[in-house]
């Protein structure tokens, strides 16, 4: 009798944990999923795009070290960051920005800051551009203004990879709670 009603009661505990999967899973609509889906690989491209303006950066930080790198180096590296900048950076924050009111209050929160850091990373990259073009002739690794604002765009592209990383980490888990019927606040709570 025994073994019976362990079964019974482990039958009786599925099908509850069944009915509140599916409860639960009515709180994401599946406009809200596909929406949360798309949000999470834009995050995923501006992660994968701010890696690549950071390997650029950085590369010319190491070129500015050194007197005798071609002009055509550094320009090669700061076309790349501007080529990202266009053609990665901004449609993946342009269509968050579009639909960040779909999305949880705390995604909205990081698109704003990678929104914010993208911003500085290409003012920075263009003032690097002005001050490489007004420094002559003069080596990078004499040029102060030229180092300065690689090292801006630097930190700038760090910034974002690590609020892209976390931000996409967290919606990523987000989405597949979701998908999984689990409930799962909209924002985060302040303590």
């Amino acid at each position: 009798m025994f073994k019976t009603l362990a079964i019974v009661g482990s039958v009786a505990i599925i099908g509850l944990s069944a009915a509140t999967a599916r409860a639960n899973a009515l709180d994401h609509t599946p406009a809200q999923v596909a929406i949360e889906k798309e949000g999470v690989q834009m995050v995923g491209q501006v992660e994968e795009v701010a890696r690549d303006v950071k390997y650029h950066a950085e590369r010319l930080q190491d070129l500015s070290r050194i007197v005798d790198v071609s002009r055509w180096s550094h320009y090669h590296h700061l076309d790349g960051i501007k080529d990202l900048v266009n053609d990665g950076l901004r449609p993946a924050l342009s269509r968050l920005n579009a639909i960040g009111t779909q999305l949880p209050e705390w995604k909205q929160d990081s698109i704003d800051r990678m929104i914010a850091d993208a911003k500085r990373l290409a003012d920075d990259t263009t003032s690097a551009y002005i001050a490489k073009a007004n420094g002559g002739g003069l080596p990078a690794a004499m040029n102060d203004d030229y180092k300065r604002f690689i090292a801006d765009v630097a930190s700038h592209a760090d910034a974002l990879v690590k609020t892209a990383d976390a931000a996409h980490s967290y919606a990523t888990a987000h989405l597949k709670a979701s998908e999984a019927g689990l409930k799962v606040p909209a924002s985060r709570t302040s303590h």
